[in-house]
C-alpha cells in the first residue's frame, strides 16, 4: 500500500453526536477485570476498605505489605456457590480477596472472604465449592515460597515440597515443641534436615496450635499479634490484622530454606498457614524482617500458568491483524499492516483463514491468535490457535505455530481421544472463537447440530457444551470484560438483533466446562440487521454494523442506557468494527474506494486513517476486542 494515509471524510459522519457518544468508551467505572485499562482499579468497595486498614500511605511505615501495593486483575472465578456459579475475586501480592455472596455485608469484613491459597498450592487441590472434596486436581506448585522466580532460584522448595509436612485433610500433625528453637531444614525435595546454628532466640517456639497441631516461633507469632496504626476511616491504633482471618491456621511448622534473593542466596525462615506464608530474613532492615510471602502472585502462577505476570508486566497491545486475497485472488489469509507495501502475510494456509480473537497474555511466548480457518477441509470452517512468536519471528510456514482446537470433521482425535461424545464424527463450521478474558474458554458458533448455534469449550478443545437452542443463526459472540456476561447477534425473529445473557456454570475446569444461559435479553428490536458486535474493553459499549437502508453502518451501543447511536453513516459499507486495547480506537473495513480497505477512527476526535491501500478485498480487522 501506498503508506497509511488520512481519510478525509467524504461519508456523512454524524459528527454532532461524536464527541458526547464516544466518551462512552473512556468514562472510568468502578469495578475493574483484566485487559480493561483498569485492572489496578478496586472491584469492590470493601476490598479497598480491607486493604486500606493496614496498606494505606496513611498508616504503612516501617513495616512490610500485608497485601501489597494495590490489585493488579479481578475477575469472575468459578465457585459453586457464588451467583451463577462465580465470585468476583482480586488478586494481589500477598492474597486474594473474594466475593461468594456481593449482598452479604456481614462480620467486620463485609462479606469478603480471603482464600486458601496456600493448602491449594501444596495440593494441587483447586477448590471448586465449599465442599472439601469439590476439587479439581492438579499437580502441586513448584512456585518457590520464598525468593526471586524459579527460573533465578532453583535451589529454594516449592509449595508442592511441603505436602510430607503439611496438615491437608490428611491428619497430619507436629507435636508441641515449645521453647525449643528452630534448626529444622527443608530442601527443594522435600527431605528435612538440621542446621543448629540457625536455632537463635528469635526462632524459639511460643504457641502451638492445637487445632492443626503446628508450633509457631516467636518472631512469628510477634508479627501475627503487632499493634500499629491502622486506618477505619481515621488513623488509629490498634491490632494491624485480625490474623485467623488473614493467615488462616498453620498448615506446616516453621522450616529454614535456602532461597535466592534477589543477587544472592540467603537463609529464610519460612511458615505456612491456610491463607498466607510468613517469612523471616535475619538479614533484612528492621520492620522488614518478617514478610508475607507473595502467595497471591505464587497463586496466580499456579492457576493462570498462561497468563504471565501482570504485577509486573505492561497490558498487553496485540497487533491489528486482518484478512485479505491480495495474494492470493480468492480466498482470506491473514495479514499484519505496513507503513509501506500491502501488508506482512502472516498465513499460508491455502485456504480460507479469518481471525476472530486473541488469547491476551502478560507473557508475550503465551499470546495466541484464535482463527477459524478451512485449512484442513475446502467445505468446512475449523478452530486453530496460531503461536505469534512463530510468524513474528519470521517463520510464515503453513503450520508454524499452529494448534487446532476443534475437531467436528473427525479427521483428528481430541486431546484426550478418542472421544465418543458430543462431538460429532461427521463435518461440521466451527467458527467465531471468541476467547474468555481469563484465557481459559472459548465462546464459538457451530452447525453441528441444528442452526448455528453458540457452544462453550475449554482451551483443550475438549467437551463444547451447547449454550443456545433456537435452531436459528446466531454470531460473533462476545465476553463482558468480568465473564459473567456474553453478547451477541441472532436472527431468530427475522433480522439480526444484538442479545446478552448471563452465563450460569455449573463446572468448570481445566479439561471441561459445565453451562447454561440465564437472563436472555435482546438488547435492540428493529426492521434492519444488527450484525458483528464488539464490547469495549471496559464493558460498557457495543460496537456494531447496522443494515437500515441497504448500506452497512458503524452504530454504538450504551449498555448502561440502551441508547444506540450511528457512528459512520455511508456512503458505502462500514463493516466489522473492532475495538483497541485502551478502548480509544476502533478499526474497521469500508468500501468507500470501490474495494474494501481497513480503516481505524479515534472515538475522542473523530480523526479517520487508512490503514490498507490497494485494490484488493481487505476485511475482518481484529484489534484487541
Amino acid at each position: 500500500m501506498a503508506g497509511i494515509r488520512f481519510y478525509r471524510r467524504g461519508a456523512r459522519l454524524i459528527a454532532g453526536l461524536l464527541i458526547g457518544m464516544l466518551a462512552l468508551s473512556v468514562v472510568p467505572i468502578a469495578s475493574a477485570a483484566p485487559f480493561d485499562g483498569g485492572r489496578e482499579r478496586f472491584a469492590d468497595e470493601r476490598f479497598a476498605r480491607i486493604w486500606s486498614r493496614t496498606d494505606s500511605e496513611l498508616v504503612r511505615t516501617g513495616r512490610s505489605w500485608y497485601w501489597g501495593p494495590g490489585p493488579w486483575f479481578d475477575y469472575a472465578e468459578f465457585y459453586r456457590q457464588g451467583v451463577n456459579g462465580l465470585r468476583t475475586v482480586q488478586y494481589f501480592d500477598k492474597a486474594r480477596m473474594e466475593l461468594n455472596n456481593p449482598t452479604d455485608r456481614s462480620g467486620p469484613n463485609l462479606g469478603v472472604t480471603n482464600g486458601l491459597l496456600v493448602k491449594e498450592l501444596v495440593s494441587g487441590r483447586l477448590q471448586l465449592g465449599n465442599d472439601p472434596f469439590d476439587v479439581e486436581q492438579r499437580a502441586p506448585a513448584d512456585v518457590p515460597v520464598a525468593g526471586n522466580p524459579r527460573d533465578q532460584n532453583p535451589n529454594a522448595p516449592g509449595y508442592g515440597d511441603f505436602a510430607g509436612v503439611a496438615t491437608l485433610d490428611n491428619g497430619y500433625r507436629d507435636p508441641q515443641r515449645l521453647r525449643e528453637r528452630i534448626a529444622t531444614t527443608i530442601d527443594r525435595s522435600g527431605t528435612i534436615g538440621l542446621r543448629p546454628e540457625l536455632a537463635t532466640p528469635e526462632t524459639e517456639i511460643v504457641q502451638y496450635n492445637t487445632i492443626t497441631g503446628h508450633n509457631i516461633p516467636r518472631v512469628f507469632w510477634q508479627f501475627m499479634n503487632q499493634q500499629g496504626p491502622i486506618f477505619d476511616g481515621v488513623v488509629r491504633r490498634g491490632p494491624v490484622v485480625d490474623w485467623l482471618f488473614t493467615m488462616g491456621l498453620p498448615i506446616t511448622d516453621a522450616y529454614w530454606t535456602r532461597a535466592q534473593i534477589g543477587p544472592g542466596e540467603q537463609d529464610v525462615l519460612v511458615q505456612l498457614f491456610e491463607r498466607r506464608v510468613l517469612t523471616y530474613v535475619p538479614n533484612n532492615p528492621a520492620g522488614y524482617k518478617v514478610e508475607m510471602g507473595n502467595v497471591g502472585q505464587h497463586y496466580f502462577q499456579w492457576r493462570y500458568p498462561h497468563l504471565g505476570t501482570p504485577w509486573a508486566t505492561p497490558l498487553p497491545d496485540p497487533p491489528l491483524v486482518y484478512a485479505s486475497n491480495i495474494d492470493t485472488g480468492s480466498h482470506w489469509e491473514l495479514y499484519l499492516p505496513t507503513y509501506f507495501g500491502d501488508g506482512i502475510r502472516i498465513t499460508r494456509n491455502a485456504a480460507e483463514t479469518v481471525a476472530f480473537s486473541w488469547r491476551r497474555s502478560w507473557d508475550p511466548a503465551q499470546v495466541r491468535l484464535l482463527v477459524d480457518s478451512r485449512r484442513s477441509n475446502p467445505s468446512f470452517r475449523q478452530i486453530y490457535a496460531f503461536d505469534p512468536p512463530a510468524f513474528f519471528s519470521g517463520d510464515f510456514s503453513p503450520n508454524a505455530g499452529v494448534t487446532r482446537l476443534s475437531y467436528s470433521d473427525g479427521t483428528q482425535p481430541p486431546p484426550f481421544g478418542p472421544y465418543p461424545g458430543y462431538l460429532p464424527r461427521g463435518t461440521a463450521n466451527d467458527y467465531n472463537a471468541s476467547v474468555s478474558p481469563d484465557g481459559t474458554k472459548i465462546l464459538f458458533v457451530s452447525d453441528r447440530e441444528n442452526g448455528q448455534e453458540l457452544y462453550l469449550m475449554t482451551m483443550s478443545g475438549n467437551f463444547p457444551v451447547r449454550l443456545t437452542t433456537q435452531g436459528c443463526t446466531n454470531e460473533t459472540p462476545a465476553w463482558a470484560p468480568d465473564g459473567r456476561r456474553i453478547y451477541w447477534t441472532s436472527n431468530c425473529d427475522g433480522d439480526f438483533e444484538l442479545y446478552q445473557a448471563d452465563v450460569v456454570y455449573e463446572y468448570d475446569s481445566r479439561d471441561a466446562v459445565g453451562a447454561r444461559l440465564d437472563q436472555v435479553r435482546k438488547l435492540t428490536d428493529n426492521s434492519f440487521d444488527d450484525r458483528f458486535a464488539r464490547v469495549a474493553p471496559d464493558g460498557r459499549t457495543i460496537a456494531y454494523t447496522i443494515n437500515p437502508d441497504g448500506n452497512w453502518d458503524l452504530a454504538l451501543y450504551d449498555l448502561s442506557t440502551g441508547r444506540a447511536r450511528v457512528l459512520i453513516q455511508g456512503p458505502g459499507n462500514t463493516e466489522a468494527p473492532t475495538w483497541s486495547a485502551d478502548g480509544r480506537s476502533l478499526a474497521y473495513a469500508g468500501d468507500t474506494d470501490g474495494d474494501y480497505e481497513i480503516y481505524t477512527i479515534e472515538l475522542l476526535t473523530g480523526a479517520i486513517r487508512q490503514i490498507t491501500s490497494n485494490t484488493a478485498q481487505d476485511r475482518w480487522p481484529l484489534w484487541a476486542q
